[in-house]
């Protein structure tokens, strides 16, 4: 396995992992017909353009030329923090590879790229009822800072918990 900043020709990778990992993370908490529509195409124009923005940054997880996971980070999105706050906007694991280690490597790494470019706090929005996503958080420093948002999937009202953490180099 090895980490490294993502290209353009990882998008359609990323977009696998991103679809494979909702579908076996969140069967029970988000409607199986959400599910089941996510399409590998669909979001591939979304990472294309992601991918292509200055302001965030990707690191991919590989085993040989497979993408098994990545780290998507940038400036946060919310208008209350200071603009020294950063956001993990996402980090998705292939579901094979949940639970190696990985994952870990993945987030330290990401939040390196926020450290490197002038941030000293993260910030995360996480599915309330997550409870993997829960458990892995708080082993990695994170901590709920009260702040909340109400979002659809398919109908389904959720709710998120907005999570922060110190960031420094390491």
């Amino acid at each position: 396995m090895a980490l490294r900043d993502a290209g353009d020709a990882d998008a359609r990778g990323i977009d696998r992992v991103h679809v494979d990992s909702w579908r076996a993370a969140y069967p029970g908490l988000l409607p199986d017909r959400v599910l089941a529509d996510l399409s590998v195409d669909r979001r591939a124009e979304g990472w294309e353009r992601v991918l292509g923005d200055r302001r965030q940054q990707v690191v991919v997880a590989t085993a040989g030329a497979r993408v098994v996971g990545f780290g998507h980070v940038g400036p946060a999105r919310d208008g209350d923090l200071p603009p020294t706050t950063g956001q993990l906007a996402t980090l998705y694991l292939d579901p094979g590879w949940w639970g190696t280690g990985v994952g870990r490597a993945l987030h330290d790494a990401s939040l390196d790229r926020l450290a490197g470019s002038a941030h000293d706090r993260a910030v995360l929005w996480m599915l309330s009822t997550n409870g993997r996503a829960r458990h892995f958080t708080l082993r990695q420093g994170w901590r709920r800072d009260g702040r909340i948002r109400v979002q659809q999937f398919g109908g389904t009202v959720v709710i998120d918990h907005r999570l922060a953490r110190v960031i420094g180099p390491r």
